[in-house]
């Protein structure tokens, strides 16, 4: 297996938690840990690996109470099948990754992944626990089993987005969600960026209330997703600002986010997440002229392909992540960015949890220095 250009000494499958901890204490060198696959071009290149962590094996559903709205899988579980078997209790876990449902549910939290259902929050919202195996082996867990927690000290939701520099995510317990009664989705091509600039501030400080509602350019379609009772998003579809309006019955609703999904593909192999204030989205777009880009406006969320030599001017004035690049790319650029006290704070992180730094060395931001 090669990871980053680098060739793997070994693969490890462990098929329960206690497999992997034994696993972790025993393996003397660097270690990687790998899901689905999908998102090793996210982060910075490692520094060295020696040995990979396969999840797969750790694919059970360890409980669900559907009255409690909780569940606890292993990290190894793919998305699609945590969704199908909790649709048969007619719920949902409102993650839905641009990568689909064979992404596994370590990856997706290890990535912080999202997709088009910004709107109803991120992975960090919907975890309530986790357990995870430090560099040496040593199990522990963090959160709890249930929604209502003591406060403290939340290190899940440091764990997610670490792109399992910290830690290797091994149990997740998430509170999940009744589905939809009914969506629906309607699609607006407007001509310019102005009018779509002035269309989404009426959507975004208006009383719509939409589980997705994405901004695709230099075309300037908009697309707005409802989910609610059958009244409720009648009502909403009833009151959106004026424009001719494309809706899609049942049948066609998930065609219309395949094609989303497709234009986020088409971005190419650069793209760079660019975070501002929702109000600011239109001027990002306008000063830089990206081309194509696709915005969550109503999160302040910009993914578009740029060249390299401009992302640095792009951090000067925005937090700017690269989203993914190819590997030469990720060599010349950071992909996070950060600098001051910010970087040494994470570095500081890195270092108190993972000292001899055996857990994807150089991947998130111990493998920057500051520019």
């Amino acid at each position: 297996m090669i990871v980053d250009s680098l060739t793997v000494d070994s693969v490890l499958a462990p098929a329960s938690i206690e497999e992997l901890a034994d696993a972790m204490a025993k393996a003397s060198r660097t270690i990687a840990p790998v899901g689905s696959g999908s998102a090793l071009s996210v982060g910075n290149p490692l520094g060295a690996i020696d040995s990979v962590v396969d999840t797969r094996r750790l694919n059970r559903i360890t409980e669900y109470v559907p009255a409690d709205l909780t569940v606890h899988v292993e990290a190894g579980i793919r998305l699609g099948e945590l969704q199908d078997a909790l649709a048969r209790h007619d719920q949902m876990l409102p993650l839905d990754p641009w990568n689909g449902r064979n992404r596994t549910i370590g990856g997706i939290v290890a990535t912080n992944a999202q997709g088009p259902l910004r709107t109803v929050g991120t992975v960090r919202d919907w975890i309530i626990g986790m357990t995870v195996v430090d560099s040496i082996g040593r199990i522990s867990r963090t959160g709890g089993r249930v929604v209502k927690n003591v406060s403290g000290y939340d290190l899940a939701k440091l764990y997610t987005g670490s792109l399992g520099s910290l830690a290797v995510i091994s149990e997740v317990s998430f509170k999940v969600s009744p589905r939809y009664q009914t969506t629906a989705t309607a699609r607006l091509p407007v001509s310019t960026l102005a009018d779509a600039s002035a269309m989404v501030r009426r959507i975004r400080t208006g009383p719509l209330n939409p589980i997705s509602f994405v901004w695709l350019g230099p075309e300037n379609a908009l697309y707005i997703r409802f989910g609610d009772t059958a009244a409720a998003v009648q009502w909403q579809l009833e009151h959106l600002p004026g424009g001719d309006w494309e809706r899609f019955d049942p049948d066609g609703e998930p065609a219309a986010w395949e094609s989303v999904r497709d234009f986020y593909e088409r971005l190419g192999d650069l793209v760079v997440r660019v975070a501002v204030s929702p109000s600011a989205v239109g001027d990002v777009l306008k000063r830089f002229e990206p081309a194509p880009w696709l915005a969550h406006p109503a999160r302040g969320i910009v993914l578009m392909r740029l060249p390299p030599d401009q992302i640095a001017a792009l951090r000067q004035e925005y937090p700017v992540v690269i989203e993914r690049a190819p590997l030469e790319v990720r060599r010349q650029i950071p992909a996070f960015g950060i600098r001051g006290a910010e970087h040494r704070l994470m570095v500081e992180i890195k270092n108190a949890f993972d000292p001899d730094h055996r857990l994807n060395p150089g991947r998130h931001v111990d493998g920057e220095n500051p520019q």
